[in-house]
């Protein structure tokens, strides 16, 4: 597949896990769903990674590992900045919690919210491909 086509299937896939993510009433069936959905989302990434060492694409893969970082750092800052926030009110909690579901798309959509981050940390290692080759 073309980079382009894996890029818009990875936007459409984070559209609908923003979306979905904030459903409220969950019983096990749409968890099922949306567990599905949040690996699905990382589907196109892998796509992505795995195009980007076997081409020796060092522009994609960076594309990928700064996608991958900034997620990371950007979910660190607004629980950090939930915590710090915490006497602030509901109103201004509502408007973190908004904001971590839309920087950290998959994790709102897993049972287990970690599992989301685990996997953007597996990605951005994966990025790393000196690494882990011999």
């Amino acid at each position: 597949m073309k980079k382009q086509h894996l890029y818009w299937i990875w936007l459409g896939l984070y559209g609908l896990c923003a979306g979905l993510g904030f459903l409220g009433e969950r019983n096990a069936f749409v968890h099922i769903l949306l567990g599905l959905l949040a690996i699905a989302f990382y589907i196109p990434a892998v796509l992505l990674l795995y195009q980007a060492i076997t081409g020796q694409d060092k522009k994609l893969l960076l594309q990928v590992r700064l996608i991958s970082l900034s997620c990371l750092l950007l979910t660190l800052l607004m629980i950090v900045l939930t915590i710090v926030f915490v006497q602030a009110g509901a109103s201004v909690g509502m408007v973190l919690h908004i904001l971590l579901n839309l920087v950290s798309a998959p994790m709102a959509c897993f049972y287990w919210p970690g599992l989301g981050l685990f996997l953007w940390a597996c990605l951005f290692i994966a990025s790393f491909p000196r690494l882990w080759r011999k």
